[in-house]
């Protein structure tokens, strides 16, 4: 009986301790020093097969699988970070895929009876399929198109609870409801490009091209959280903005492995075949980028209006009559639209309906979450007051706007 109790005593302690480890996973794979362990809590190695090829990547280095034979494997206690809630995040390139290509997988053996997760591509009709399940009766699917104007894409999926969020190039995709707790199996291993389904009977294809920006962690990431932590590989950061007739603006591209790159139109940028040019537009212009790997080709646009100063109306300051801040990627901050025309805000605040300040600040392009001090507020009716300068007078707008939640 003793034996038993002291035995039950260390068994407990294990389990807090892997509760305690729990609370601190947050691992990430870069390879930008071309090895294959991981930064951040706990540290795990990646088990590479073949002869991946360590290259250029996002801001700094990639894996390079060939197709043929190469693979990466993760350490088999990565399994269990599966079935709390959680963040698992990548950068993926393919090579000219054809047919069914293995992105990614984590599975033992074909049947789908057991519990398995994986990421495949369909050269047919351009289609990404997720899939995710503990057993045949707790099965969900999600098809979406793949973006060919990217060359890099991102894959993010998250799990609150018994809900699951699907990201693919930072966009939301879908969402389902498991039947029950997923539980991943602890005999499979996460892979990318070694599907234990491969074999002589099975057309699937091995993933050919690059691996980067492998995150894990405990935490369902919030929708705004995962835009904000876009890398922007081969694609322009700067965002949809107006200028006044006469000012220039850079406009920036993100991390690249290319120097063939080439933008249109040309004749209002300082240097058309830099990664950065500097735009002087007279009127409004749709400028693209267009980045040749070799093996694959990215475009990207920006939109950069211009305005006339000497018809601008100072008094006109756009704010939107209501907003939603529900993590759906429209509407969700609140803000000035027309910028361009003010100079400096003295203060920008927000009032709730018993007058009570909830949010402040200085910044031109400052934007309300909806929350106060971290936590959301409720939805109805809030006031604004700005003090402004635009062609050097001072302007103060007060109104009305909604909060729908």
């Amino acid at each position: 009986m003793l034996k038993y109790i002291i035995f039950s005593l260390i068994a407990l302690s294990f389990w807090h301790a892997d509760v305690w480890a729990q609370d601190k996973i947050d691992v990430k794979f870069t390879f930008d020093d071309c090895t294959y362990d991981a930064s951040g809590t706990p540290i795990l190695p990646i088990t590479p097969g073949g002869n991946p090829q360590c290259i250029c990547g996002i801001g700094g280095k990639s894996i390079r699988l060939n197709g043929t034979d190469d693979f990466l494997t993760m350490d088999k206690v990565v399994n269990r970070y599966f079935d709390t809630d959680f963040t698992f995040d990548f950068y993926f390139a393919m090579d000219n895929p054809l047919g069914e290509i293995d992105i990614m997988s984590l599975r033992n053996g074909c049947n789908r009876v057991d519990s398995l997760m994986q990421l495949r591509y369909f050269s047919s009709n351009n289609e990404v399929l997720f899939e995710i399940g503990s057993n045949i009766n707790n099965y969900n699917t999600i098809r979406t198109k793949l973006n060919t104007t990217n060359c890099w894409h991102r894959f993010t999926l998250v799990k609150f609870g018994l809900l699951y969020f699907v990201y693919l190039d930072n966009v939301f995709i879908s969402k389902f409801v498991a039947r029950e707790n997923i539980i991943m199996t602890r005999l499979g291993s996460l892979s990318f490009g070694n599907s234990p389904c491969k074999s002589n009977t099975n057309p699937i294809q091995r993933f050919a091209g690059n691996i980067d920006e492998i995150n894990i962690r405990n935490t369902a990431t919030s929708e705004l959280d995962i835009k904000d932590s876009f890398l922007f590989p081969d694609r322009i950061v700067t965002e949809n903005t107006t200028i006044f007739k006469g000012e220039s603006i850079q406009l920036i591209t993100g991390p690249k492995c290319s120097n063939n790159i080439s933008w249109s139109p040309a004749a209002t940028l300082d240097d058309a075949t830099v990664a950065d040019p500097v735009a002087t537009p007279e009127v409004s212009t749709t400028y693209e980028v267009t980045i040749n790997n070799g093996n694959c080709v990215s475009k990207d646009t920006v939109r950069i209006f211009a305005a006339d100063k000497e018809t601008s109306d100072c008094k006109t300051l756009l704010l939107p009559g209501a907003f939603t801040p529900n993590n759906d990627g429209l509407n969700d901050t609140y803000g000035i639209s027309n910028t361009f025309i003010v100079d400096e805000v003295s203060y920008f605040e927000i009032y709730d309906r018993w007058g009570e300040k909830v949010w402040e600040t200085a910044e031109l392009n400052g934007q309300w979450d909806g929350t106060k001090q971290g936590k959301p507020l409720n939805g109805g009716t809030f006031l604004y007051k700005i003090r402004y300068k635009c062609n050097d007078e001072e302007y103060v707008k007060i109104d009305n706007f909604v909060m729908l939640r």
